[in-house]
């Protein structure tokens, strides 16, 4: 929210998210490989969010953005390599668009966001599904 200088509310700012598919949060522990120089260097992190065809995670030690990476993680004891562009990359966060998947990686997160889902919707049930219910004879 801003404030103009009379100690006014200001007009918020829109906020347009660019991307093409949902995100889901999710906290999963990646290794990331770096290809640099001097040769191959990896740390690791945890993811914040994914989708299909991007992710953030907290990284130790911020990739360059252009950078291509490799991306190592394990859903439901399967480990999963995908190579991707760093979009954005700050101390804090790093943002990947994930290059075309192989099949396990894709089968892989797409069983991950429906599961992902399923409890998203036990967690946070549409308010009106019971009034919908009872107004039905």
């Amino acid at each position: 929210m801003q404030v103009d200088s009379r100690k006014t509310l200001g007009k918020s700012r829109e906020y347009h998210v660019r991307r093409r598919e949902p995100r889901y949060f999710a906290s999963i522990p990646v290794t990331l490989q770096r290809f640099l120089r001097f040769g191959p260097l990896v740390t690791r992190g945890v993811t914040l969010d994914i989708s299909m065809r991007g992710m953030s995670a907290i990284v130790c030690g911020a990739p360059q953005v252009g950078e291509t990476v490799l991306i190592s993680l394990s859903l439901r004891d399967t480990p999963i390599e995908m190579l991707a562009t760093v979009r954005h990359s700050s101390d804090a966060k790093s943002g990947f668009e994930l290059y075309p998947l192989s099949s396990l990686a894709r089968n892989g997160i797409q069983d991950w966001i429906q599961e992902l889902r399923k409890h998203e919707e036990k967690l946070f049930p549409y308010p009106y599904a019971g009034a919908a219910k009872v107004g039905r004879f």
